[in-house]
């Protein structure tokens, strides 16, 4: 019974990790939580709602999974491809659906293309998915540190306040 509730297990799993860490990031700012959590609504530090809590489904998935049927690169693409659907989803309906929509959108697409996809056709060499995993999550960490302008790293409270007054 358990076996056949994996991915619902993943999900609420990805879910609470993903509360728990705003809620940390809330509680107690610093560093280390501004890393793991989104510090402004714009849909690069949204898709850190996705990245760092799809990590601990992933693992839960892996280790729920018969032997000889999952694909560890198949979980490190899913989560590229979970990260990019929810900085997308942000850039695109960010005044029409809610946060917790879109992130329970992402996460879900990216368990429904694993299972479906990436599980059964993505095979031979998993260090290319690996490396994108560990990149994205490198370049999660320095593009918190030293964040650029404009694009999907602007806050668009922050454009609204900033654009001229019509005349």
């Amino acid at each position: 019974m358990f076996r056949r509730l994996r991915y619902l297990w993943a999900f609420l799993l990805t879910a609470a990790a993903a509360v728990l860490l705003r809620g940390l990031a809330v509680t107690l700012p610093s560093p280390a939580t501004e890393v793991l959590s989104p510090i402004n609504e714009s849909p690069w530090e949204l898709g850190k709602l996705v990245f760092w809590p799809y990590l601990c489904g992933a693992l839960l998935l892996w280790r729920l999974e018969p032997p000889g049927t999952t694909s560890r690169g198949g979980h490190c693409a899913a989560l590229a491809a979970a990260t990019g659907l929810m900085i997308i989803l942000c850039q695109l309906l960010w005044d029409i659906v809610p946060r917790y929509a879109l992130f329970c959108a992402a996460v879900l697409a990216g368990m429904a293309l694993y299972h479906f996809v990436l599980r059964r056709h993505l095979r031979g060499s998993e260090l290319p998915w690996y490396l994108l995993a560990i990149l994205l999550g490198i370049t999660y960490l320095l593009l918190t540190a030293l964040p650029p302008y404009g694009g999907i790293f602007l806050d668009p409270h922050d454009a609204a306040a900033m654009a001229p007054i019509p005349f």
